[in-house]
């Protein structure tokens, strides 16, 4: 599901709300989360979905001469366990055929 999927899903949900303002309100949050993953050691909990973080690793890398700090950034979702579930239930689903 792309950004614009998403805001016809939610409009169709919630016809009260214009498309342009549920697309103003992702673009917030998305604003939002991006800021805050940013800093150092923070993360976003998205309600029964999981957590998303970014993790900095710093090593040292090379011989005695050309010894430099190297900086690895990974960006991890961690699942919540009714995330899992839905996921597994999904996948169990599709191998039974049904």
């Amino acid at each position: 599901m792309n950004h614009r999927q998403t805001i016809t899903e939610i409009s169709k949900r919630l016809p009260r709300l214009k498309r342009r303002d549920v697309a103003e309100v992702l673009e917030v949050m998305t604003e939002l989360w991006l800021e805050e993953l940013a800093q150092p050691g923070q993360t976003v909990t998205v309600a029964d979905l999981g957590k998303l973080l970014v993790e900095v690793q710093t090593f040292r890398s090379g011989g005695a001469v050309g010894r430099r700090t190297v900086k690895r950034v990974y960006v991890r979702f961690r699942p919540t366990g009714k995330f899992r579930q839905v996921v597994l239930d999904a996948y169990t689903k599709e191998g039974t055929g049904k």
